[in-house]
C-alpha cells in the first residue's frame, strides 16, 4: 500500500498532466525510482530526491509544504537530530564563515541541501534559456562609475588613515565568482540597461560560486549563494533579515524545520552568515520604496551582491546622497559588431539556411540566413542598419 508521500506525489503528478517517465525525465531519476516512490515500496526518501521531483512537477510553494510534512511523516530516518543550540558563525570581510568553527550537523546538512537545490534550479533556467547555444553570448562590464560605489578604502574595510587604490573588477561571465572574491566587503552592484545581461551573470555567478561540492562547502561554513527578486520587498513593512526568511521558507519549504531554541533552519542558516544575498531588481522595487530600501540596506554590513538598471539606481543614490555603503560597482557594457558576427552565424544549422550549400574541400559551407542583417550592421548606412545595431547591442 503506497504511503502518504507516494500518493501525494502521485495525485500532484496527474494534476500536472505527466507519465512516469516524463517526471523521470524532467527529475534526471530513473523510473523505476518514480514509481518505487510512488508506491511506497522504496526506502529512499531522500530530501534531494523529493525536491528533483517537485522541479519536474513544477510545484509551488504550497505542495512543497505538503510534501516536505509527507518526508517527515515517511522517512526512514529522522529529519533531525538533538543538537547544542547553532552558535552565530562568525563572518569574514568577503562573507564566508570561518573555516575554523565548525558548523552544526543539521546547520550543515540544511546549507548542503539547500546549494543543492539551488544548482540544480538554476542549471535548468540556463537549459530553458539556452545560453549556451550555441555558446553564451560575452557578458562584459566596466568599472561604474565612482558616485555610484563606496570608496576604495571602505570596500576594502580599511582602518582609519589608510588609503587603497581602486580594486581590480577586469573580468567577464567566466570570471565573475573570481571578481566577487576580490572584493573584502563581499559587496556588489551590478548595473545595466535592460536586456544587458544582469541576468545571466547573476545566474553564472551563482552556479560558480557553487562549483565547490556541496558537503565541502557545507563543513567549510561557505555562504550559499540565493538570487532574490526584490519587486516583492515592501522596506517600511518588512525587516530585510526576515523578508530573506519568509523567502527561503515560501521557496525551500524544508527549511520550515525547528532547530533547537525553536527558530527555523531558514532562520538559522541567515543569522549563521550561511546565506549569501543575490538582490535582484533593485529597480523593480516600487519607485517610492526605494529610498527606504536603500537606507535598509544600508544599515546592515552583511556581504551581498545587488542588481539594478543604472538610471534608476543613480536616482535614488543621488537622493539619499550615498550609495551603497562598502560596495565596489561594475557597468555592463554594450555587445560589439564582431560579437554579433561570431555568434549570430552559429545560430544558424543547415537545415534553416537558406541557398544551396557546395562542398570546398572537407568544409560545407551554406548561405547564411543572417548574412543581410550583418551587413545591415557593418554598413549602419541606413536607418534599418542603425536600429539593428541598437537592439541588438545587448545579450
Amino acid at each position: 500500500m503506497a504511503d502518504q508521500l507516494g500518493t501525494l506525489l502521485r495525485t500532484l503528478r496527474k494534476q500536472a498532466g505527466l507519465t512516469q517517465e516524463q517526471v523521470a525525465e524532467r527529475s534526471k531519476l530513473g523510473v523505476r525510482t518514480i514509481r518505487r516512490l510512488e508506491t511506497g515500496t522504496s526506502t529512499d526518501h531522500r530530501l534531494g530526491t523529493v525536491n528533483q521531483i517537485a522541479d519536474a512537477l513544477g510545484a509551488g510553494p504550497e505542495e512543497r509544504l505538503r510534501l516536505a510534512a509527507a518526508l517527515a511523516k515517511t522517512s526512514p530516518e529522522p529529519v533531525s537530530e538533538p543538537e547544542p543550540e547553532p552558535e552565530p558563525v562568525s563572518a569574514s570581510a568577503s562573507g564566508a564563515a570561518s573555516p575554523s568553527r565548525r558548523i552544526p550537523g543539521a546547520l550543515a546538512r540544511a546549507a548542503e541541501e539547500l546549494a543543492n537545490e539551488i544548482t540544480r534550479r538554476w542549471q535548468i533556467e540556463e537549459e530553458q534559456r539556452r545560453v549556451h547555444d550555441p555558446f553564451p553570448l560575452p557578458v562584459r562590464w566596466q568599472d561604474a562609475p565612482e558616485v555610484l560605489t563606496d570608496r576604495p578604502e571602505n570596500v576594502r574595510r580599511l582602518p582609519p588613515g589608510a588609503t587603497a587604490g581602486p580594486i581590480d573588477l577586469n573580468g567577464d561571465l567566466h570570471s565573475v565568482a573570481d571578481v566577487y572574491r576580490r572584493i573584502p566587503s563581499g559587496r556588489l552592484v551590478v548595473l545595466g540597461r535592460a536586456g544587458s545581461g544582469k541576468s545571466i551573470l547573476t545566474i553564472r555567478f551563482v552556479l560558480d560560486l557553487l562549483a565547490t561540492p556541496a558537503p565541502a562547502a557545507a563543513e567549510a561554513g561557505h555562504p550559499i549563494p540565493v538570487i532574490f527578486s526584490l519587486g516583492s520587498w515592501d522596506p517600511t513593512t518588512t525587516a530585510l533579515h526576515d523578508w530573506l526568511i519568509g523567502l527561503l521558507l515560501r521557496d525551500h519549504p524544508h527549511l520550515v524545520e525547528r532547530v533547537p531554541g525553536g527558530s527555523t533552519l531558514a532562520a538559522a542558516l541567515v543569522d549563521a552568515n550561511l546565506v549569501l544575498p543575490v538582490l535582484d531588481g533593485f529597480d523593480e522595487i516600487a519607485e517610492g520604496l526605494r529610498p527606504d530600501a536603500l537606507e535598509a540596506l544600508n544599515s546592515t554590513s552583511i556581504p551581498l551582491v545587488l542588481t539594478s538598471r543604472r538610471e534608476e539606481f543613480d536616482k535614488v543614490v543621488r537622493k539619499a546622497g550615498t550609495p551603497l555603503v562598502w560596495a565596489a560597482g561594475v557597468e555592463l557594457v554594450d555587445l560589439t559588431p564582431g560579437d554579433l558576427t561570431d555568434y549570430l552565424p552559429r545560430t544558424s544549422r543547415p537545415v534553416n539556411s537558406r541557398g544551396s550549400s557546395r562542398r570546398s574541400g572537407r568544409e560545407e559551407r551554406y548561405a547564411n540566413v543572417w548574412d543581410v542583417v550583418l551587413e545591415a550592421l557593418r554598413t549602419q548606412d541606413t536607418p534599418a542598419g542603425r536600429n539593428l545595431a541598437r537592439v541588438l547591442s545587448t545579450p
